[in-house]
């Protein structure tokens, strides 16, 4: 009898703990549908090794990973509360159908955009990102063409990875026209404490893909919306305490060595010549930030700057460790500097949307992605000079 009740109590402890939480777990997924944050966990918010990601890319022999092919997800950026529904084609670009054919159309005009984040807007529905509104601009000045945009841009690709990406995977669906958008992820580079290498080695160290896998109750939990936030708020706070440790010492470097640039701008020119090769013509577009490289932002105290550059600036030094917020605002100058000549000594449309899109909030939703108020400006900044190209 003694033993008959044990159990019972066991298993109803058991019972009361599980609805305890299964009730913590619905009101939080409910409160943050009501707030408009969505029911399940945005695909920021996951760890390399849940299946929400999993599911999104796979490794690659040439470019350290890319999409999965044939699959569609939920997109998303933790400053925006809408989410994008983003498709991926048979061939891993991100698309709106499989039109995509080795084979190229007579009447078929074909726009490849290579770069990172800040051209793929995973944010951002296919229509509403840059490459998406420039091909809808090109397909109304030239109604008698179908025109089709390849967004080859995968997030966290520096030109390194950018050079395999475009010959090995864009190059043999034959595109008119390469618009090469890049310089951020290269200053990640950078490291104060030197070995640095020409094709990035020494910041890719380990495989893409492979990540430590935790336990299994770990990997249970990280299905919970309220355990994932909650881990999320506790990481976040030891990476700013961690995030000061590092900014106040003097690791860092106030300006980009000359190798880092020099390299920089051989690949570029490297993603040119693979362009070229194929037929290609070539669009180089000067690199497009929230804050303006020009100012100087040492004491933000003392600068009329919006909330939003505040925490960026935070974030930018988080990004870059190797450079000090002066590296990092010289190193965009300079890189952009550096564009704006080799497309000139290459003969090569330029188009310098690091001035022509306005340093302010409503076009960014951070540092240097952006919202559909940025993307439309991106956009309309390519077109006359993507149309001149067509026409040469």
């Amino acid at each position: 009898m003694k033993r008959k009740k044990l159990q019972f109590y066991l298993i109803g402890s058991i019972a009361v703990v599980l609805v305890f939480f299964v009730s913590i777990e619905l009101a939080v997924r409910t409160i943050s549908w009501a707030t408009g944050k969505g029911f399940s966990l945005a695909l920021h918010e996951l760890d390399p090794t849940d299946q929400g990601v999993v599911d999104v890319y796979q490794w690659h022999p040439f470019t350290g990973f890319t999409y999965r092919p044939n699959i569609a997800f939920v997109g998303s950026h933790p400053n925006q509360r809408e989410r994008a529904h983003i498709f991926v084609d048979q061939h891993g670009f991100l698309a709106k159908d499989h039109g995509l054919t080795f084979e190229k159309p007579a009447n078929e005009i074909r726009i490849a955009t290579i770069g990172a984040s800040t051209t793929v807007n995973i944010g951002l529905e296919f229509d509403d990102n840059w490459p998406g509104r420039l091909g809808s601009l090109v397909q109304r000045s030239l109604p008698t063409k179908k025109v089709r945009v390849i967004n080859a841009a995968v997030p966290g690709f520096d030109t390194s990875q950018s050079v395999g990406n475009l010959a090995l995977r864009v190059m043999p669906f034959k595109p008119d026209i390469v618009i090469i958008y890049h310089a951020y992820n290269d200053m990640k580079a950078v490291q104060a404490g030197g070995g640095f290498k020409p094709d990035y080695s020494h910041i890719h160290a380990t495989p893409y893909g492979y990540h430590e896998k935790p336990l299994f109750l770990i990997r249970w939990l990280n299905r919970s919306m309220f355990y994932v936030r909650a881990r999320n708020s506790y990481r976040e706070m030891k990476t700013i305490e961690a995030r000061n440790d590092r900014l106040s010492g003097n690791d860092r470097l106030s300006s980009i060595p000359p190798e880092a640039e020099a390299v920089f701008g051989e690949h570029i020119r490297s993603l040119i010549g693979i362009a070229r090769a194929g037929g290609a013509k070539v669009v180089v577009s000067s690199f497009a930030t929230l804050h303006d490289p020009a100012r100087d932002y040492s004491d933000p105290e003392n600068q009329r700057i919006t909330r939003l550059q505040g925490v960026e600036l935070q974030n930018l030094r988080h990004f870059t460790p190797g450079l000090t917020l002066e590296g990092i605002f010289k190193g965009f100058t300079r890189y952009n500097a550096l564009l704006r000549k080799i497309s000139a000594q290459e003969k090569v449309g330029w188009v310098d949307n690091a001035n022509l899109v306005p340093h302010q909030d409503e076009y960014f939703v951070d540092r240097v992605h952006f919202s559909k108020a940025g993307t439309a400006e991106m956009a309309k900044n390519f077109l006359p000079v993507v149309l001149e190209q067509l026409k040469r």
